[in-house]
């Protein structure tokens, strides 16, 4: 085994581990239905790397539109 297959074994195992940890995100958010979660997972799946991108920043974004909006519930 090559230096090279390492690397790219590693890549690989990256690249399904961000897939993984995107697609436990979105059925563990409240934000979606559960027809827009399987939507959602799809995307992930059927377009590596960019669905997965995709989703982990709307993920990001409305994680914080809900703190801001609680925060400003709070004051």
């Amino acid at each position: 085994m090559t230096l090279f297959d390492i690397l790219v074994g590693a890549a690989i195992a990256a690249v399904l581990a961000f897939q993984v940890y995107v697609t436990v995100r979105v059925f563990r958010s409240r934000v979606y239905e559960p027809k827009q979660k399987v939507w959602q997972a799809q995307l992930v799946w059927l377009l590596p790397i960019i669905g997965a991108g995709l989703v982990f920043t709307i993920l990001q974004e409305e994680d914080r539109a809900h703190r801001d909006a609680s925060s400003h519930l709070r004051s």
